[in-house]
């Protein structure tokens, strides 16, 4: 008798599966209920909190981004009552309703019991009762919405809303090329579910199908953000004051993605006239020479001399006579960075008089003539590289004729191995040794090549 006594008194409901019902503006609420117990208790989530209109404009169409809730959205929640403490759990959307998936909420009939917390944190579960990062996750690349929970109906009903949450950070939109990997470096940064400035925070992120990556935080009054694609700068920013809660900002990291040769022309001249003496091309990766013959037609009415930095995304070879300016037209080219690239063609960049730097981080072919006549060339870097070709007079190898490589500071894969050099015919080609190059006799003349340097250092 007094086990059932017992039994009654400590009588609890325990929400071991749930239901969560979506609320919906346009349509009444579904209401599915879930028996625990004696009682049905029915939990309802409302809408999601969208950002809204981005309030800057300068990249074209404003994107809200995340808008709805979506499959494997997840919300965290802490309930709260006297006879059995704080406990935690996570309700997982499966696109019609939400289903808990980890954790449990217990509390006692007939004692009250409230919700302290509720959370939309994708980058976070529970440890107990605290949030903590999950695993490969980094603060600040996702949403930290808390909302609001209250239970009614005497026990039966439990509301969840975000539609009164406060976002304490801003939004940083960043429109890039859709589905590419990007870094971003930001010097003074406050990530969202953080109180802790973050000083020089690197961020490895994939944009999304419509070219999009985000970071949410606090940017302060001369934080500096820079974006690259691999090592190909996109964009630097430097905020002139500190970001405003719940506004979200843009970046322009845009590429101009031309697939056909009337395309990659139209849009270098476009640029052009527009003044911009940056210019980003994202190629195809068998880009040849239609499309190579186009951008030497674009550059021929460009005035100036070594005016514009150009970056080609995408293409893995500069074929022969890619960009050969032996012909003229191409006397604007400052620099060119090719982050994709792992070839380079015989006589690619021949006599491309005024440029000064070639930065071709994964380059690992190289033939004769390539970078030839290049006489204001300061600085190049290449990937590892495993073979290099040219002719057996002197004046054929890829730095030949003219160049004066005791002017140029070359940087080089710290795998980089010493090369050798080998005849056949009337050709030679390098290849590599097992020796490292770090370490070697002609690092520390520096040499390479058979070709001196004013310095050559190494990069991961």
């Amino acid at each position: 008798m007094e086990d059932i006594t017992m039994r009654k008194i400590f009588q609890y409901i325990m929400l071991a599966v749930v239901t969560i019902v979506m609320a919906s503006c346009t349509s009444d609420i579904e209401e599915t209920t879930a028996t625990a117990g004696k009682s049905n208790v029915q939990l309802v989530v409302g809408e999601f909190p969208a950002f809204g209109d981005s309030q800057t404009r300068t990249i074209g169409t404003p994107d809200p981004g995340k808008t709805s809730w979506a499959v494997g959205d997840e919300l965290l929640l802490v309930i709260d009552n006297t006879s059995y403490g704080s406990h935690s759990a996570t309700f997982t959307y499966n696109g019609k309703s939400w289903e808990l998936t980890s954790g449990e909420l217990v509390y006692r009939e007939g004692d009250p019991a409230y919700i302290p917390h509720v959370y939309y944190a994708p980058n976070y579960k529970w440890a107990n009762t605290s949030l903590m990062l999950k695993k490969g996750k980094a603060a600040g690349t996702d949403e930290y919405i808390e909302g609001t929970a209250r239970i009614t109906g005497n026990g039966e009903t439990i509301t969840v809303s975000f539609a009164g949450a406060t976002r304490n950070y801003s939004r940083l939109r960043i429109a890039t090329m859709p589905n590419k990997p990007i870094t971003v470096s930001i010097n003074e940064y406050t990530p969202a579910g953080s109180s802790d400035m973050k000083w020089d925070q690197n961020y490895a992120l994939t944009s999304d199908e419509k070219g999009n990556a985000y970071l949410y935080g606090n940017f302060v009054t001369n934080s500096r953000v820079d974006v690259k694609y691999g090592e190909a700068p996109l964009a630097t920013h430097t905020f002139l004051q500190k970001t405003e809660n719940a506004k979200s900002y843009a970046l322009d990291a845009t590429v101009i993605s031309a697939n056909s040769a009337e395309e990659i022309k139209s849009a270098i001249e476009q640029k052009v006239a527009d003044g911009k003496t940056t210019i980003r091309l994202n190629l195809a990766p068998n880009a040849g020479t239609n499309e190579f013959n186009a951008i030497r037609e674009a550059f021929e009415n460009v005035k100036g001399y070594s005016t514009i930095d150009l970056t080609l995304i995408g293409c893995k070879e500069i074929p022969a006579d890619g960009l050969n300016n032996q012909l003229g037209g191409l006397v604007a080219l400052k620099s060119i960075t090719l982050p994709d690239v792992t070839k380079i063609g015989k006589n690619a960049l021949l006599f491309c008089v005024y440029l000064e730097e070639i930065n071709t981080p994964n380059v690992t072919s190289i033939h004769e003539n390539a970078f030839g006549g290049c006489t204001n060339l300061q600085k190049i870097t290449f990937g590892e590289l495993t073979e290099v070709k040219g002719l057996s007079h002197d004046y054929d190898g890829i730095l030949d004729p003219g160049v004066d490589t005791e002017r140029i500071n070359l940087v080089l894969s710290e795998n980089q191995k010493v090369m050798t050099k080998n005849r056949q015919g009337n050709e030679y080609f390098w290849t590599p040794t097992k020796e490292y190059y770090k370490g070697s006799v002609e690092y520390g003349i520096p040499s390479f090549l058979e070709y001196k340097f004013k310095s050559v250092s190494l990069k991961k």
